[in-house]
């Protein structure tokens, strides 16, 4: 009696074809592994989840060769069969509760999640993007009538700039707790909480704007090395939860609510980092001055509009878009349909992990005024940024490009 053995056809991602026709750059990692550490390396099936792809890295001698052989073996096994009992599991559920099933976690835990981010660290970074990017806004000089400025202006916009979620009154303090001076004269004087919040309101939105793109462009300086695809972008909403209360029906009955401000975030997804930040709304016209030419983006059936692919069309920008169900009638929607690809979209899960880390920080948006919650929004993106950088920088000082020979 014959047995026909069966067979499992995996995902699209996982196959495997040489179509390159260049060599590969090979990174050493920087670092003696432990089986802790590469032994999750095997398990990985989504490869924007590991740049650089090609990589070479010593091992710890903890267990024998032949021992680390059967351990790979028995790993790769397991990911593919479960793999394959989750695709069965899931399809038989509607496709809007069905889960990504995507590990988003960089390997080598321990190497880069515990990096420690000194509040000076910080601001020295927003000090440099701040002097890149020059003064926010006018002061009186000396040869003009009034005070002349106490404090030197980019210093006072760097401090901004690592505000995030902290309030003025402890933003003040921790720039006296690390001495950093910020006056012209060199006195050593320290701004209080009302005077950092009037530097706020003068900053303009057009300057926080470019400051957070310049932080996201010094991530992407650090991938550059690698020489993968790093344009590729999540856009999509969220919301900010307040301290006031508002009065809003629920099921009929009048409750009192937290207030919220939604907002609309372009998500670097190699980097991890926010390249713009907006009002929430289910365009694209906006987002797209901030985005290089030929870059691909990521959206949900919220931006499923008409509109969203004639701006991309005319910007050579790939948008894939999850199409709500039913029939097309129009032109655009129907060629995007035809070029939507799943293997690509699979890959917008990447751009949710700037949502959760700001959740996690207990980001609140206290603000009273439209414009100002916007600010803050975007203040809480540049801290974001900030520690992002400093991630995404140790990272990419772990591998070290090896010699051909």
């Amino acid at each position: 009696m014959s047995i026909t053995p069966l067979t499992y056809p995996t995902n699209g991602y996982k196959n495997i074809a040489f179509v390159e026709t260049k060599e590969p750059s090979l990174f050493l990692v920087n670092n003696v592994l432990s089986t802790r550490e590469w032994l999750p390396l095997t398990g990985i099936t989504l490869p924007l989840t590991l740049i650089p792809g090609n990589i070479i890295a010593p091992i710890k001698e903890e267990p024998p060769i032949e021992v680390a052989i059967e351990l790979i073996v028995e790993r790769t096994i397991n990911s593919l069969v479960q793999e394959i009992a989750r695709e069965e599991k899931y399809s038989l559920r509607p496709e809007k509760k069905r889960p990504w099933s995507i590990k988003t976690r960089r390997p080598f835990r321990g190497k880069i999640d515990k990096v420690e981010i000194t509040f000076r660290e910080r601001i020295e970074l927003a000090e440099r993007v701040a002097r890149e990017l020059g003064s926010p806004y006018e002061t009186l000089n000396s040869g003009k009538r009034g005070r002349p400025p106490v404090y030197d202006v980019i210093r006072l916009a760097a401090a901004i700039l690592v505000k995030g979620m902290l309030s003025f009154v402890d933003l003040s303090t921790e720039l006296k707790n690390i001495k950093y001076d910020m006056t012209v004269d060199g006195s050593k004087r320290y701004p209080c909480s009302s005077e950092l919040h009037i530097v706020f309101q003068k900053i303009p939105k057009e300057w926080l704007d470019a400051a957070l793109q310049r932080l996201d462009e010094l991530s992407v300086f650090e991938f550059s090395k690698f020489d993968e695809t790093l344009d590729i972008f999540v856009i999509d909403g969220s919301a900010l939860t307040g301290v006031t209360l508002m009065e809003r029906e629920v099921a009929m009955i009048v409750r009192l609510i937290r207030e919220y401000f939604e907002y609309q975030a372009t998500i670097r997804t190699t980097t991890n980092t926010i390249r713009g930040l907006k009002d929430h709304s289910n365009k694209i016209s906006d987002i797209i001055p901030l985005l290089p030419e030929s870059s691909m983006v990521l959206a949900d059936s919220e931006f499923d509009v008409e509109e969203n692919y004639r701006n991309a069309e005319a910007a050579h920008i790939d948008l894939q878009v999850k199409q709500k169900k039913g029939d097309v009638h129009k032109s655009r929607r129907k060629a995007a349909r035809l070029r939507f690809d799943k293997k690509k979209y699979r890959k917008r899960k990447l751009g949710e992990r700037p949502f959760g880390n700001i959740e996690v920080r207990r980001s609140r948006c206290y603000y009273k005024k439209q414009g100002n919650k916007l600010k803050g929004a975007i203040l809480i993106a540049c801290d974001h940024n900030i520690i992002a950088y400093f991630k995404n920088k140790a990272w990419c000082d772990l591998f070290v490009l090896t010699t051909k020979t």
